[in-house]
Parts: C-alpha cells; sequence; structure tokens
C-alpha cells in the first residue's frame, strides 16, 4: 500500500479508538471536498476501513455517515460520472472493497444521525448492523428523477429486505421514518435518544465479536404482476425504474461479482442519458429554486395570520385546508352558512384520514380544524391579510363578491383571485387598486397538487407579486410567477392538449388509440379523459372567454356543442368521448357513428409526437411572448399543473431531447392539421443556430 495514502485517508476521516479497542469512524468536514470525485472519497473511506479491521487488536468498527449531511447533491454525479472503462473499474473496486469486508470476519455498526438517502443511505447499508435515532427519514429520492442508487443498494438491500421490498424502495421515491425502516430491516436499531447510538454500537460489537458466516438467506422472487404495477406507473419512460427491475430479476442468479458488474453498468448508463439531467434540472434543482426564501426582496412586516375565502366549493375548500394546516386561521366564505360549513366539512375528511393512518394525533386534528371558520357573513373576512377569491369561472360574479368583500381586507392585505383562465387585468377593474390585485391558480385536488399559478395583471405591483408568492411558500406549494393573456400559461398550453385529442378524433384517429399513446407517451391522463372530467360544458364556457379562435379551434367548439346538444357532456352526465355505467362504475370509449374510423394515417410514434409537440410550441409562444420569463417555470407548470410527461424535464426539455432544428421541422410538417402547429419565425432562426434552451443546469435563455 502506498505509505502516503492512509495520511490523505485520515485528512478526510477522524478516526479514534477506546480501550476496548474498538475503533470509530466518522467524516471531517461537513461538505464533501469539491474537486474530489465521490467514488475517489469513498474509496479512502473503503481503504481505512479495511485497514482498521486488518489490524489484529480492532475489536470491531463502528461509522457515521461518511457522506456529510446524509445526502449528495446531483450536480458533481452529472459532472464526475462520464462513460468509460476507468470509471466503471474505479467503481467496482469500491465495492469489492466493501464486500471484502465481511472476509475480515469483525463486526462493523454503522450508526445515522440526521435524514439518509440515495448514495449516503446505500453507504450505511455497508456495515453488518444499522442504528438509528427516532423520527430520521430514510430513502432514495432519486427514482423521482430517472436515476437509480447503485454503490452496492441492488446487491446489499435483497439480503436485508428482501426483493419485492427492494424493488419498491428503490423505485417509489418514498421517504419512510425510524419506525418503518426497522420494521423493513432497513435499521436493525432504534436508539431512543440521539447520543445513545454509540453505546447501543458497542455493546452490540462486544456481544458479537466474531461474525460467523451467515447462512445464504432465502430472497423471495419478485412477481410478475409486481414488476407490471411498477412499470405501469412509470410506462417504461424512467431510466433508473427499467435499471432497477433488469438488477432485482436477475440478483437471485447472479453471485456478487457479477451482481457488481451489472449493477454498475447499469448504473453508468441511466446516468449518462439526457432524461435523469432533465428531470433533476427541473424537479429538483428548479422546484428548490421556486420555493427558496430569497425569492422575496422587498417585502418587510408583512405577517400571514389570517386568510379570507370565498367560495366553499372543491377549490375553495381545498385552499382552506392547506392555510389551515399551515398553521394559518381561515374564514370560509360562501352564500349560506350551510355551503360554508359543506366547505370546512372537506377538510374534517382530509383529517380523519390522515388520523386513521396515524400522521396526525386527536390534538392535531382538533386545532387545523379549528381554525376554519365557515361563515355567510362577509364582515367575518374583516383583517383578512390575504383574501382569496374561488368561486365559479364568471366575470360579473368574480367582480361581485371582489367589490363585496374588499373593504374587510386589512391595510396591507392584497387580494387574490383563482381562476384557470379570466384575465387578472380585466378581474382587477372590480378591485379599488388594481396594483394589489393578483391571480394565483391553484390546481385540483389542492391538498395533493403542489403547484401554484401566479399571475401579474398589468398593475399588479412587485410587492403584491412578493405577498403571493410569501404566501404560496406559507401553504407549502411550488410557485410559478407568469404575465396576463387567455389562459395564462397551464391552461393554454393544456387547451392546446385537448384540441390535438378532438382534432385527431375529427380525422377518424381511434379514440381509444389517442388515450393510449397519450399514457404511452408519459402524460397522466389521455385528452379525451381529461375533457370529460372537466365536462365539455366548461371546456365550451373556456373557449368563450377567448377573444377569438382560430379555425382548429372553432372545428373543435362545433364538435363539443353537438355532443353537449346530445346530451353527451362528460363523466357527470354519464356520457362523454366515454361512455359510464354506474353500476360497474367502469367506463368504455364511445365511438361516434357519424366520424368514420381511418385505418393506417398516423403511426403511434406519431400521435405521441403530435401530444407533446403541440404543448411544447405553444410555451415556447408564451415564453417569447412574456408570458412567461424563463424555461424553467414553463418546465415546472407543465409537469406539476397539467401532467405533462415528467421524463423530458418539461416542454423546454422536450425540445431540447428532440432537438431544435427536428423539432421545428417536425411540427412544420403537422401544419396541414391546424393552426395550432404555425411556427414563430423566431424559432425557426433559432432551429438555424441548433439553439439549445439549456445547457446541462443552466439556462440559455436571456
Amino acid at each position: 500500500m502506498d505509505e502516503n495514502k492512509p495520511s490523505l485517508q485520515q485528512s478526510l476521516f477522524h478516526i479514534e479508538r477506546d480501550n476496548l479497542q474498538i475503533a470509530t469512524i466518522s467524516p471531517l468536514s461537513t461538505v464533501l471536498p469539491e474537486q474530489l470525485h465521490i467514488v475517489d472519497y469513498l474509496l479512502q473511506f473503503a481503504d481505512l476501513v479495511t485497514s482498521t479491521l486488518q489490524q489484529e487488536d480492532t475489536t470491531g468498527v463502528i461509522y457515521y455517515c461518511p457522506i456529510p449531511a446524509g445526502k449528495i447533491e446531483y450536480t458533481p454525479l452529472f459532472n464526475q460520472f462520464l462513460p468509460s472503462d476507468s470509471t466503471a473499474s474505479t467503481l467496482k473496486s469500491l465495492i469489492l472493497k466493501v464486500l471484502a469486508w465481511k472476509e475480515l470476519n469483525k463486526p462493523i455498526v454503522s450508526i445515522f444521525t440526521e435524514n439518509c438517502t440515495d448514495i449516503a443511505l446505500a453507504t450505511m447499508l455497508w456495515a453488518g448492523y444499522r442504528i438509528a435515532p427516532q423520527k430520521l427519514k430514510f430513502g432514495f429520492p432519486e427514482s423521482k428523477y430517472g436515476l437509480f442508487t447503485g454503490f452496492g443498494s441492488t446487491i446489499y438491500l435483497p439480503s436485508l429486505i428482501g426483493n419485492s421490498a427492494t424493488l419498491n424502495l428503490l423505485t417509489q421515491g418514498k421517504l419512510m421514518n425510524s419506525e418503518e425502516a426497522y420494521k423493513q430491516g432497513l435499521i436493525d436499531e432504534v436508539s431512543q435518544q440521539q447520543d445513545e447510538g454509540i453505546l447501543l454500537a458497542k455493546k452490540w460489537i462486544l456481544r458479537n465479536p466474531l461474525l460467523i458466516s451467515e447462512e445464504t438467506q432465502q430472497i423471495d422472487q419478485v412477481s410478475p404482476e409486481a414488476i407490471l404495477n411498477i412499470q405501469r406507473k412509470t410506462r417504461g419512460l424512467y431510466p433508473g425504474t427499467n435499471a432497477v427491475v433488469e438488477l432485482v430479476k436477475k440478483r437471485a442468479s447472479s453471485t456478487p461479482i457479477q451482481a457488481i458488474e451489472q449493477e454498475v453498468t447499469l448504473y453508468l448508463e441511466v446516468l449518462n442519458r439526457p432524461e435523469p439531467l432533465h428531470m433533476v434540472r427541473t424537479l429538483y434543482y428548479g422546484v428548490q429554486d421556486a420555493q427558496s426564501p430569497s425569492r422575496i426582496r422587498l417585502l418587510n412586516n408583512y405577517s400571514l395570520k389570517k386568510i379570507g375565502i370565498l367560495g366553499a366549493g372543491m377549490m375553495g375548500s381545498g385552499i382552506a385546508y392547506e392555510a389551515a394546516r399551515a398553521g394559518i386561521e381561515v374564514v370560509l366564505k360562501d352564500v349560506t352558512i350551510i355551503q360554508a360549513e359543506g366547505g370546512k366539512a372537506y377538510s374534517t375528511q382530509l383529517c380523519e384520514k390522515l388520523l386513521a393512518l396515524g400522521i396526525l394525533n386527536q390534538s392535531q386534528h382538533e386545532q387545523l380544524l379549528s381554525r376554519i371558520k365557515p361563515t355567510e357573513k362577509v364582515d367575518d373576512l374583516n383583517g383578512s391579510d390575504c383574501i382569496i377569491e374561488a368561486v365559479f369561472e364568471d366575470f360579473p360574479l368574480k367582480a361581485a363578491v371582489t367589490q363585496e368583500s374588499l373593504p374587510y381586507l386589512a391595510d396591507n392585505g392584497f387580494f387574490a383571485s383563482n381562476t384557470t383562465s379570466l384575465p387578472i387585468t380585466e378581474l382587477a377593474k372590480a378591485a379599488h387598486d388594481a396594483k394589489s390585485f393578483i391571480g394565483m391558480h391553484f390546481f385540483s385536488p389542492v391538498d395533493r397538487m403542489p403547484l401554484v399559478e401566479i399571475i401579474c395583471g398589468k398593475e399588479t405591483d412587485e410587492i403584491t407579486l412578493e405577498k403571493a408568492l410569501t404566501t404560496a411558500l406559507r401553504l407549502n406549494k411550488i410557485p410559478i410567477i407568469v404575465h396576463d393573456g387567455p389562459g395564462f400559461f397551464t391552461s393554454r398550453i393544456f387547451f392546446n392538449y385537448l384540441l390535438e385529442g378532438i382534432t385527431m378524433v375529427l380525422e377518424g384517429i381511434s379514440p381509444l388509440l389517442i388515450e393510449e399513446e397519450a399514457v404511452a407517451a408519459g402524460f397522466a391522463v389521455g385528452p379525451l379523459a381529461v375533457l370529460d372530467e372537466i365536462s365539455l360544458e366548461l371546456m365550451l364556457h373556456v373557449y368563450d372567454q377567448f377573444p377569438a379562435l382560430h379555425a382548429s379551434q372553432q372545428r373543435a367548439y362545433s364538435y363539443l356543442k353537438k355532443m353537449v346538444d346530445q346530451g353527451r357532456k362528460g363523466k357527470k352526465s354519464g356520457a362523454g368521448f366515454y361512455d359510464y355505467d354506474i353500476e360497474s362504475k367502469k367506463k368504455t370509449i364511445w365511438k361516434n357513428p357519424t366520424i368514420s374510423l381511418q385505418s393506417n394515417t398516423l403511426t403511434p410514434p406519431t400521435i405521441r409526437k403530435r401530444l407533446l409537440h403541440v404543448m411544447a410550441l405553444d410555451s415556447y409562444r408564451c415564453l417569447e411572448g412574456g408570458i412567461i420569463d424563463r424555461p424553467i417555470d414553463g418546465d415546472i407548470g407543465a409537469i406539476l399543473g397539467v401532467g405533462y410527461a415528467s421524463y423530458t424535464g418539461g416542454v423546454f426539455g422536450h425540445i431540447d431531447l428532440t432537438t431544435l432544428p427536428i423539432f421545428v421541422a417536425e411540427c412544420q410538417a403537422f401544419y396541414a392539421y391546424g393552426e395550432q402547429w404555425d411556427v414563430p419565425e423566431s424559432l425557426k432562426e433559432l432551429a438555424k443556430r441548433n439553439f439549445k434552451f439549456y445547457n446541462g443546469f443552466l439556462s440559455n435563455w436571456h
């Protein structure tokens, strides 16, 4: 061994021995060394553990998480792991060194002191015994970004928790607490106090001085149904999930050496695919930036203690629940006390579910509900720091409730309209001060949908924008900032998705094929199912708000009008693009006898492209036209607001994945299908330059 290496190792890790010759190792720094490759860093840790175990007088080894803070940033992963034989060789060498610890036949314990995820968690699995205090969180959220963890996780986990649990843990992105981790076998012992771990670790080592080779554990076989369920959720579009499924299926028939080879090969393949980088950029860094308090620069002395909500329907009730959950006093007003109390009942239902799951206790349940005051009296709104109007999408109605409630707003308060498409600048005319009027478009169901689209009218001032951002962050939402225009951003691009679905139906494309290919493309729901859910009448109402309709929109409008006139109004009426059976609660696609199905007109990949491209193209128009300021807002809004294919990283990520020259050429080829395919001249010019909206994690748009 190189004589200089131990001193280098010891400069990164602190090691101390007690009088029982138990060695305890911990990282010296609170952050990873910037210039050091993560594998080189962990190799030094592995070598230090190995050399310590090899010393005859060593009784056992205890280590704290070698990766500071229990997590690793994604940027170095993408920067450091370039596909090469040397990278693969180094990574294999690391896992082989760790596997060799068992041959030294001395007890090793890892102690958790904080939440631990991804690669950091994988390193803690290397020990023979794991101890954690209560109330920590563990898991592998990398799977949400198209990645998988590697670093021996697919080798160690199956023997600890079984193949089925491994598959779920590495692909679902869910975090578990200390008790759940103990029950699953991820943790061997839960300490009652934070500093008790070291004592428990030493006791265990003294009870287990020699680790006799364990019998080979029978690892359960994963059922085809379980694999199918995983793949159904991701549609085979997440590279990391696909890799985990493949590795878990092979694990039982592979030797440890083969398992290492397979894991390292797939780890590097996945990390070097473009989709994970796009997903991390939007869903990790983009969301972090959107929720950063640093966005609030001008606001001083604004406290959000009381929110007034107008309208106790599904949307208003959901906002009330989120505000009460955030510890804010809520006045939920509707026309009658019965309607207002019905809105509060929604929060009661949600709380009872959380109570049954053990997420809330009885006291928390009662406190949350006590914050919501249902009322029919407008003067109960008095002193509200914010009033959010959430009534039906109707100009006169919104204007009336705005004017009625504004006198009760606190001096430093602001007024927000929750609307999907009505122009904020027009709605603000009902207010005495348009500067303190803004749009806050929540998504249904509010308790599960994280996005809030904050819409600035032409006169909305910066202070009001920051108050709206503050409110969104207090409600634990992810805000994007957009500017006024028909449909704003999310609704506008979503209308193009729905329009393309209707357009293809009118072309004679099988409605069932349209729906299947939408899901295959990565959309949450097919366009025809969405139209039925929101109701065809509401879609007509939205179109009525548009200043003008182009020919494709007019054709869609006429077709929807005919369906409504026939009583096919959507899911609630029992018939729309689907027929709904009330007894079985099943739905079947409706085949309109007046439309002849055309065979072989469009291939499935073309259908998928049309649905993805049409939203991305209109997103560019929004960017060029100033509806959104940054591509990342469009990407976050598209994925979290309207279920755009997440593996792309969003609408602009999709254009980059396609490449702009190909994207423009394909959109131009689709122009025969309607005006929605008109490509702006500026985008054609960017295509000539082979422009990319992003360079890695950085935006190229200025």
